[in-house]
Parts: C-alpha cells; structure tokens; sequence
C-alpha cells in the first residue's frame, strides 16, 4: 500500500452502553471507531488527522491516548470550552436500541479542515448529525481532489428537548450527497431515506439508483448479520453485488460496527482500489468489532492476522 493521507472528519464520543444482559459499558467513541482500527491495519502506510472538537472534560484523556500511534496526527483535535457529547445507548434483547444525547460541542468550521484538504481521502463521519454543517462540506468539495466518503448515521437522527433521538428524513438531504464521492447507511437509514418499507429487490434498486444519480458513485447498505449491500454506478448503468456476513461467535456489542465497517472499507479500497474486495473486507472487520463492547479491546487485536 503507498502511503496515504486520511482525513476523518466527526465527534468524540463519551458513550455510556446498557447491554441487554443489564451491565453498563462505559467508553469512549464516535471516530475513535474509524481512527483505531485503520491505525492499527496501517502503521507504516496511512497518516491519519481526526478533525474534530473536543470537549474539555475529556480532552486531555483522549489526546494521551491517541498519541501512542505515530501515525496519527493530532493538529485536527480542537479542545472547546464546552462538556463534551455524551451518549446513552440501552439495547433490548433484540438489539433495538434508543439513544439520548447529552451536551453538544459546536460543529466543525472550514478553517479547522482547510489545512488536510491535499488528503488522499476524507471520511465524513455524522456522529451527531451536527458535526459540521451544509454550506461547510460543499465548501470541502470546491476545494479538494480528494474522494469524500460520507456516513449519513446520524444525519438522519433529530433530538428531541430531553435529548432522545428519533429518524426523520433532514431537509435537502440530496445536496450532502451531492458532495460525496461514496456513500454508506445501514439498512434502517435507506428506508428513512426512501420513505416506504424495502421489501423487495425494485423498491431497493429504485432508491439506490435515486441516491447514485446525485452524484456518488459507490453506494454501501449495511445489514448487520445478513451482511451488505454495495451498488456500483459505471456511466448510468448500477450494478448490485450482495455481500454475505462471517459468522461471529460470542456476539456482544453491535455499537461502532458501521464506524469499524467503513475503516475495513476505506483501508481496502486505498489499497486495492477494488469496492467488492474492501466491501467483503469491511464486513468481516465489522463482525470481529460485534464480539466486544467499548473501544479498549481493539487495541489488543491484531487485524494484520485475520
């Protein structure tokens, strides 16, 4: 893999998880989901700038933490003088989960991006839905070369006076995409996106063409344990590829998988330029992050063996 520049632009989250066994799982995460695993798969080869703000109540902990890995540049991460977004996930026993949001740090502006604009690639990570605005990503796409990767997430959550979360379709959703070089959502998120149930192969390939008309060429739907969908626009003709999921055993916590998922993806894809291998790559990544809970046990596994 030739050496290549990444730039990851999102919040920090403090998360604070009740699995479904009752036990409370404090952690941290949000980008650290994409930073951790893509600087372990790539020491040598990927330099790594988060773009993000930080509150100060966890500022100085996470920036002790990142700077044991050599490749990731610390210049992005802003301390502000706000607490920073903490995140309360309760799963039930079938992994439904509703989530409240406490304290938000302001969204990132353009001068805080400008100086990784020469990035190879730049993945735009909605972790709140408010890490960074509009006008500030359209601004990003004037003035790069780089591929722009876009997780929609939590663009598509609003908040709610007491902090919870729900779905809603954000207004002029099409011109985020319209940024964006390749697009990923779960499952749930194209059928917010679509406004129906996609209970058939038609009404699917009838969104994905809609949201690769934007401007995208590369379209990912993840599924969790059925695996991925990944779309693929050559000229105006779309081609759908059904990616299967690895049987994981001990299955714990799904929280972080989609973040792990575009890690495997992007690290792929650098080095292969091949979106069916990464897409194949990224789901058996996404299923090794399923077998723990928080972010601590990443770094005791070694992705360069599986």
């Amino acid at each position: 893999m030739k050496k290549a520049r990444l730039t990851i632009i999102g919040t920090i989250n403090q998360d604070s998880i009740r699995l479904p066994s009752g036990r409370l799982r404090r952690s941290y995460g949000g980008i650290l989901y994409n930073i951790l695993p893509l600087a372990q798969l790539a020491p040598e080869s990927l330099i790594i700038s988060p773009v993000c703000n930080l509150g100060y109540n966890i500022y100085n902990r996470i920036v002790t933490y990142l700077r044991v890995f050599k490749n990731i540049n610390l210049k992005g991460i802003n301390k502000v003088s706000v607490k920073n977004n903490h995140v309360y996930l309760y799963y039930s026993q079938r992994w439904n989960k509703t989530e409240t949001l406490k304290y938000l740090v302001p969204e990132i502006e353009f001068s805080q991006i400008e100086p990784f604009l020469d990035s190879d690639l730049i993945l735009v990570n909605f972790i709140s839905g408010f890490d960074i605005s509009l006008d500030c990503l359209k601004r990003i796409r004037r003035k790069t070369k780089a591929l722009i990767f876009i997780d929609v997430h939590s663009l598509l959550l609003g908040i709610k006076e007491d902090g919870k979360r729900f779905f809603r379709v954000p207004n002029c959703w099409e011109e985020y995409l319209e940024t964006a070089d390749i697009v990923q959502m779960n499952f749930k998120e194209i059928q917010v996106l679509s406004g129906s149930i996609l209970d058939s192969d038609f009404k699917i390939k009838k969104i994905a063409r809609k949201i690769l008309n934007i401007r995208p060429e590369i379209l990912i739907v993840t599924k969790g344990e059925k695996g991925a969908l990944l779309f693929l626009k050559n000229k105006n003709k779309i081609t759908r590829f059904n990616i299967g999921s690895f049987k994981v055993r001990n299955f714990t916590d799904p929280t972080g998988c989609g973040d792990v998922f575009s890690s495997g993806f992007i690290f792929s894809f650098l080095k292969t330029g091949d979106a069916i291998l990464s897409t194949e790559f990224a789901s058996f990544l996404a299923g090794r992050k399923s077998r723990f809970s928080g972010i601590e046990k990443s770094l005791a596994l070694d992705f360069q063996n599986y």
